[in-house]
């Protein structure tokens, strides 16, 4: 995949992210919510700013789809869908560093990767999931 293709499909997985974080606040304690709301925040931003990147190099720009895989009947369902959300960013954000030599899309991209990888820990350590880490981030 070129990194443009890259960039496509990581702005389809925001806006995803985006949706999943709105469904799943509803199923959190007031300070875990938090945590979700900044998450959503930060989603959004990736999303807004990604949006930009692809118009500015007059590429696609998906929107969200009309419906996403995010049933959380209760709050173990939406900690697992938050450390799901997280992990798939994360190889989405590696590939994209895989996909370019740019040095401007590489940086994007391991910052991304990072910031994934931190939000999927904190989300493994609120559902009590052991490792918190992993070893490899982007790699399912």
């Amino acid at each position: 995949m070129s990194a443009d293709d890259v960039l496509v499909d990581l702005l389809a997985a925001e806006h995803a992210a985006v949706y999943a974080y709105g469904v799943l606040g509803a199923r959190l304690d007031d300070r875990t919510r938090t945590s979700a709301l900044a998450a959503y925040d930060a989603h959004r931003s990736r999303r807004d700013a990604l949006l930009s990147r692809l118009r500015a190099r007059q590429l696609p720009t998906p929107g969200p789809a009309p419906s996403y895989d995010v049933a959380v009947p209760d709050r173990a369902a939406a900690l697992a869908l938050a450390v799901r959300v997280e992990t798939e960013l994360g190889v989405r954000w590696r590939d994209l560093v895989a996909a370019t030599d740019d040095p401007a899309l590489r940086q994007l991209g391991v910052q991304g990767l990072q910031d994934s990888a931190v939000r999927a820990a904190q989300w493994r350590k609120t559902a009590g999931i052991t490792p918190v880490t992993q070893a490899l981030p982007g790699q399912v």
